[in-house]
């Protein structure tokens, strides 16, 4: 193991500069989700009705022409 204290204060540094561009990735994606999140709530909303609609209309469907 390298003993050198240069080296281990650039592994530091670097370790650092990792974890901030990982906390500023987490804020931009948090702030993404959080700008589109009530449209993203209406959509789902829509494809969760359309799907129990024709869900439904399957069953009725399927009942209707057991033989």
């Amino acid at each position: 193991m390298n003993q050198d204290p240069g080296s281990w204060v650039d592994r530091m540094i670097g370790w650092c500069f990792g974890i901030l561009l990982s906390v500023i990735a987490l804020y931009c994606a948090v702030s993404l989700i959080e700008s589109i999140l009530p449209t993203l709530i209406v959509i789902i909303g829509l494809l969760a009705l359309i799907g129990l609609v024709v869900g439904v209309v399957v069953v009725i469907n399927t009942w209707r022409n057991r033989w």
